[in-house]
């Protein structure tokens, strides 16, 4: 690998007639990373929202491209494109405070959440400060569909892009909905009905194009 950044997927469930195997890696050293442009306030934001090869972090749902599934001159899979997707997270606000146009609140994640779930793996070259908490950043253009009050000690669904600045977990939130209790909810294998350490991945078209809902980095 002659020392370039690769990457696993994890929690893999294949579609289509390609067989992916239960651990893909990607070299993604030569990949473009990118943001969705399905959240557009991004320069408003009272922090950088960065994303690139070195602060890809596992829990991230992203979406992988590559021309080829397999290179005869490497094991790895090239990435073409890693593109930054939404996601949601399940978590109770601990405190809030407001930072510019923004509230920003304070989440405490689910254990089954998937940044406290892998930031436990081995092999990590991206730590994070904190991987069961969030920054969750709500302004105007947030739709807030929740009934419970959006406030400390409700326990709520977010939807958004999520960063990592420099270790700390920090969502551009897009939607808030009613959360679900974490007592009553199940591991995160069993809800995916996978074992830990496989990601989802969907191949779409002619072996080309691959989604992957969180990553592992690491140097090989």
């Amino acid at each position: 690998m002659n020392g370039q950044p690769s990457a696993w997927v994890f929690d893999r469930r294949s579609q289509g007639q390609d067989t992916i195997p239960t651990l893909w890696p990607y070299n993604i050293y030569s990949a473009v990373f990118q943001v969705s442009g399905q959240i557009n306030n991004l320069q408003l934001l009272p922090f950088v929202p960065t994303f690139d090869v070195s602060n890809v972090v596992a829990g991230q749902n992203v979406y992988v491209s590559s021309h080829n599934f397999m290179n005869g001159t490497d094991p790895y899979t090239l990435a073409s494109t890693i593109t930054l997707m939404p996601q949601t997270i399940n978590g109770a606000v601990v405190a809030s405070s407001t930072n510019g146009n923004f509230t920003q609140y304070t989440v405490s994640l689910a254990p089954y959440d998937l940044f406290p779930t892998l930031a436990v793996q081995q092999g990590q070259t991206t730590l994070l400060n904190n991987p069961s908490e969030v920054e969750v950043y709500v302004d105007s253009n947030t739709q807030l569909l929740n009934t419970q009050s959006l406030a400390p000690g409700s326990t709520l669904r977010f939807y958004g892009l999520v960063f990592n600045d420099n270790g700390t977990l920090r969502m551009d939130c897009a939607q808030v909905n009613d959360g679900v209790s974490f007592s009553a909810q199940p591991t995160a294998a069993q809800r995916s009905g996978l074992t830990k350490g496989d990601v989802q991945v969907r191949r779409e078209g002619t072996r080309s194009l691959q989604k992957t809902t969180s990553l592992r980095t690491r140097q090989p």
